[in-house]
């Protein structure tokens, strides 16, 4: 008997855990592979990812990712001069990292006699974890103010937080935010070294948490004293 392919294993789970979630209002898409629903400007989605490493009958693997998209950031962005490309995007991560403390979380679809189990599982996580996580949105005014002082999972890196209170609550508001970080740098030296004699150009990059701080701090005129 031929062992079934993984990419179709993987298909099918995306397929079936969508299915499950379309109450909620997800819609899949195999092109994706996700499942999206759409609430104004804002788009929620749950991604799926595999391994190419997988071996059928032995190992097929699943991640969930979730992330949160609204269209009117993207203009803010090119309004206001953001140190970066406009973008849809807000927030987001794997399944493991929208909850403390964080880890990578996957699944081994493999075994069929335990295939269906796995799937019930990972459709019980994002009903615990990423649908929460989605509908904190739906009062973005809060979630701000919660922001500007504290960590929130889904906001890893602190550049997307500083963004997300700057659109929600103005320059004040981020400020706090980027001082809440800051505090937390091991060495924010670096961010004032950076901020006050620029070495790097003014845009967002592959750097540090600091050098990444310094650079919102320069180009939207925060965080100067701090």
């Amino acid at each position: 008997m031929d062992k079934e392919p993984p990419r179709q294993i993987f298909l099918d789970a995306c397929c079936e855990i969508s299915s499950r979630l379309e109450s909620a209002g997800f819609r899949f898409a195999k092109s994706g592979p996700h499942a999206s629903r759409r609430a104004g400007d804002w788009t929620f989605r749950i991604s799926f990812q595999s391994n190419y490493l997988n071996v059928s009958g032995e190992y097929v693997e699943l991640v969930v990712h979730a992330s949160v998209y609204n269209k009117a950031i993207r203009e803010w962005d090119e309004r206001n001069g953001w140190p970066a490309n406009g973008s849809d995007w807000i927030a987001g991560g794997q399944l493991g990292n929208l909850r403390t403390p964080y880890h990578w979380r996957t699944w081994n679809i493999a075994n069929p006699l335990t295939r269906q189990a796995e799937i019930a599982n990972i459709v019980a996580n994002v009903q615990t974890t990423v649908l929460p996580f989605f509908e904190r949105f739906g009062a973005p005014r809060e979630l701000a103010e919660e922001l500007a002082h504290s960590e929130v999972p889904g906001f890893m890196f602190p550049q997307n937080a500083v963004r997300f209170v700057f659109w929600q609550l103005g320059p004040e508001a981020a400020e706090n935010c980027m001082s809440y970080w800051v505090a937390r740098l091991p060495s924010p030296d670096v961010f004032r070294s950076e901020r006050d004699v620029p070495t790097l150009r003014d845009r967002l990059a592959a750097g540090s948490d600091a050098n990444n701080l310094a650079r919102v701090a320069r180009t939207m005129k925060i965080g100067l004293s701090l």
